[in-house]
């Protein structure tokens, strides 16, 4: 009987005898231990930032570096205008691609004005200056407004003006502004015109806040620029358009008159655009604007340009303008904050002296080994800041004269008098009816984007497979440089660190860390069933007799973490993790950067200047995932799939897409009409309404809808799961663009088995059925 206790004590101990002998190894094979402390995802966000600030440093000097040089440097002055403008040719062409500029102008701009020109006795004043209402097109559709003023000295009637100047307000100004009129008015352009010259101040897309549909209080300007963006435009094309349009309807009243920008703030930063791609803009004022752009992550989306920092910093546009004269006027800008209830957050707070002075050396750097320099004037910054010299919101004094010695000989004042007149329209009748006519254009580009990508995808051949993976490559290509954009930067080698958490069920989950670039690393959960665990143990001794398993990589949606794919029944994720791997599967669970709110949305206003994106990182880290994982002895490399619920349902239309490695992908509670859902502004489904001001991807629409990502996918398998209830989209966008991708895989590739759709009763949300079941057809395990 005395030994009845130690029995007890052995079966009661034996349990425990058997876990810590089956104990997990710690860390995995082939890894060394992982020893980062605090919250990985955060540490990982952060790095990313390091990264991308590093980027753009180094591609400011990439720009000087590539700048191109005289061939023949011993050339006549005329011989080595002609040859830089060859050579900056192609600069120009790209500027012009980046800010949008898509459509033809109007061939007739019909520039109208609504009253006579100067020396008629119905001009609207008397006071010497004649003042007119003027609108000309820009586009079929779209309509710009704007004032004239002309002097009515008796020398000048009949004759064509000495010279013309445009005046480009800020977008916190409307024309009458800048005409004395209203509060805060400037008199800058009725100063211009008392000097003899034609004036024309054009109104600009305006920074006024309003809720729109009753959602995200958006400026004027993030909502065309939302829209615009996904469709390859842009409201600074848009308004450069319409300054060049301007400039056609004058060139063909004076066709030999020398034409004047000058702009302050927003206006500063449209004539410097206009005047870079426009060679017939004589000379020109960019005053509170010009600095280094190595923080226009920082500044109003609208200013976003997608691949700017690649070849345009404001010292390259200033180099665009010579050999025509660029004056600098290097006063401040406007103060300008936007922050919170939807918008992206925009700061305006320059230009800051230091920057001003570093861009400005690298523009003469620039043209003076073409001996353009003189082409580059600044006013003296001492004077520019002379109280007398400027008031606030319009160029120094200084800036204007010089403006206007340029333009013309004679710039003394022939009139006194100060005009009195009432504005033509008022400004918020205007401003509505100019946004609607933009915004109309703007719907009917959408409207007709499905055959522009028609177009783009007709050297597409799917006569048969093979046909079809040789045509498909360029797209590919395409979507991974242009859209995506992919990293030049080499990766460092993976490291892989790992560090046991727990087991569940048997089932032992690992933290692991791959690096992929400096400061830059993957992170993630790995799952392990007992038995793949235990032979990727002995695998060294028994390599041969190795059962490989396929693996799945479930990517979690919008600020989500691995964790939520796991354990607590998240109502999104269901543990769908951890219900694969009790089905058999190792399974990766990533974490990707979608993460704390703006501070990852700012790894997307960085990274688009560079030509980057967001998915630029995450396709980097997980194809160092991927080469990873099929590392792993007890992996398939041939069955490793993907699948993503809402946003890592659009990882799930993109990264497979770039890929090759996972053989299938499957995209949960995402997908539909996607440009649709980007640029429409009358449905309440569109990104347009909401804060995800990041979400906007450039010169998608005429390229790449859900369909032709798919068709990237293809031939590999590719499914969609879509709850009936899900508000991502109505079931007919989501189910009329699925049947394109049922088109290509059944009909045109002839492989129906590889393209599903499963509908459901429910939400936004992880069903497990019929995508369960796609993954046992085809990676059989």
């Amino acid at each position: 009987m005395r030994h009845i206790p130690f029995i007890l004590a052995f079966f009661v101990l034996l349990p425990a005898c058997r876990l810590a002998w089956a104990a997990p190894p710690n860390p995995l094979p082939d890894t060394v231990a992982l020893a980062m402390d605090g919250d990985i995802a955060d540490q990982m966000i952060t790095g990313i930032h390091t990264f991308l600030d590093r980027q753009i440093g180094e591609k400011r000097e990439e720009r000087f570096r590539s700048w191109p040089k005289p061939q023949s440097p011993n050339a006549i002055p005329l011989e080595l205008q002609s040859e830089y403008l060859a050579a900056t040719k192609p600069l120009r062409e790209s500027l012009a691609y980046r800010i949008g500029i898509r459509e033809s102008r109007a061939a007739e701009p019909r520039l109208r004005i609504e009253h006579p020109w100067a020396g008629h006795d119905d001009a609207r004043d008397t006071s010497g200056l004649g003042i007119s209402s003027v609108c000309w097109n820009v586009f079929e559709d779209v309509i710009v407004y704007g004032i004239c003023i002309t002097p009515n000295a008796p020398a000048s009637q009949g004759r064509s003006p000495k010279a013309i100047v445009i005046a480009i307000p800020d977008a916190d100004q409307s024309p009458e502004q800048l005409c004395g009129q209203g509060p805060e008015a400037s008199s800058y352009a009725i100063e211009l015109a008392r000097r003899g010259v034609h004036v024309f101040v054009p109104e600009v897309i305006q920074r006024t806040e309003e809720a729109r549909q009753g959602r995200a209080v958006l400026t004027d300007q993030e909502f065309l620029y939302r829209s615009s963006f996904v469709l390859g435009r842009h409201p600074l094309g848009y308004q450069v358009q319409s300054i060049q349009s301007l400039i056609d309807g004058i060139r063909q009243r004076f066709p030999n008159t020398p034409i004047g920008l000058a702009g302050w703030g927003e206006g500063g930063w449209i004539a410097l655009h206009t005047a870079a791609l426009d060679d017939r803009v004589h000379s020109t004022v960019v005053s509170g604007h010009f600095q280094s752009r190595e923080e226009i992550w920082r500044e109003p989306i609208h200013r976003n340009v997608q691949g700017l920092l690649r070849q345009h910093g404001d010292a390259e546009l200033a180099a665009l303008v010579a050999p025509r004269n660029f004056i600098l006027d290097p006063i401040p800008g406007p103060k300008v904050l936007v922050a919170g209830q939807g918008a992206a957050p925009g700061l305006l707070n320059g230009p800051a002296p230091d920057k001003v002075a570093m861009e400005w050396n690298r523009a003469k750097s620039l043209v003076g080994v073409w001996g353009l320099g003189a082409s580059l004037q600044e006013v003296d910054p001492a004077l520019a800041a002379t109280p007398k010299s400027n008031h606030a919101g319009e160029p120094s004094a200084a800036a204007l004269v010089r403006l206007l010695n340029l333009l013309t000989t004679d710039s003394s004042p022939q009139s006194e008098a100060i005009p009195r007149w009432q504005p033509f329209h008022t400004y918020d009748e205007r401003r509505k009816r100019t946004l609607q006519m933009w915004d109309r254009h703007q719907q009917r580009v959408l409207e007709r984007s499905h055959l522009e990508r028609t177009d783009y995808w007709k050297q597409l051949q799917t006569k048969s497979l093979t046909e079809f993976e040789a045509t498909i490559a360029p797209y590919r290509e395409d979507f991974r440089n242009e859209v995506i954009g992919a990293w030049e930067t080499p990766k460092r080698s993976p490291n892989p660190r790992s560090r046991y958490l727990k087991s569940i069920d048997g089932i032992a989950e690992y933290e692991v860390v791959l690096d992929v670039f400096d400061n830059v690393f993957a992170y993630g959960k790995l799952l392990l069933p007992p038995e793949p665990l235990n032979a990727w143990s002995d695998s060294k001794s028994n390599a041969n007799a190795l059962t490989k398993r396929p693996c799945v990589v479930f990517q979690h949606g919008l600020e989500g973490r691995p964790d939520d794919t796991i354990t607590g029944d998240h109502p999104a994720y269901h543990d769908v993790s951890m219900q694969l791997a009790r089905q058999g599967y190792i399974v990766f669970a990533p974490q990707n950067l979608y993460l704390l709110e703006d501070r990852f949305r700012e790894l997307q206003r960085k990274s688009n200047p560079l030509g980057k994106t967001l998915f630029s990182t995450m396709v980097s880290q997980h194809e160092v995932i991927v080469d990873w994982l099929k590392s792993i002895p007890i992996i398939d490399p041939e069955r490793i799939a993907f699948y993503g619920l809402s946003y890592g349902g659009k990882s799930a239309i993109r990264i497979p897409a770039l890929i090759p490695s996972y053989c299938l992908s499957i995209c949960s509670a995402d997908f539909n009409d996607w440009v649709w859902k980007n640029a429409s502004t009358s449905s309440p489904y569109s990104y347009v309404w909401t804060k995800e001001y990041e979400i906007f991807e450039f010169d998608l629409g005429p390229k790449f809808n859900y369909a032709e990502m798919a068709t990237l996918i293809a031939p590999r398998p590719f499914m969609v799961e879509r709850g009936h209830f899900d508000g991502v989209a109505p079931d007919d966008r989501v189910g009329a663009e699925f049947a394109k991708v049922n088109h290509l895989y059944s009909a045109l590739l002839k492989l129906p088995n590889r393209a599903r759709i499963e509908w459901f009763p429910g939400p936004h949300t992880i069903h497990g059925k019929g995508t369960f079941e796609f993954l046992r057809q085809h990676l059989k395990p």
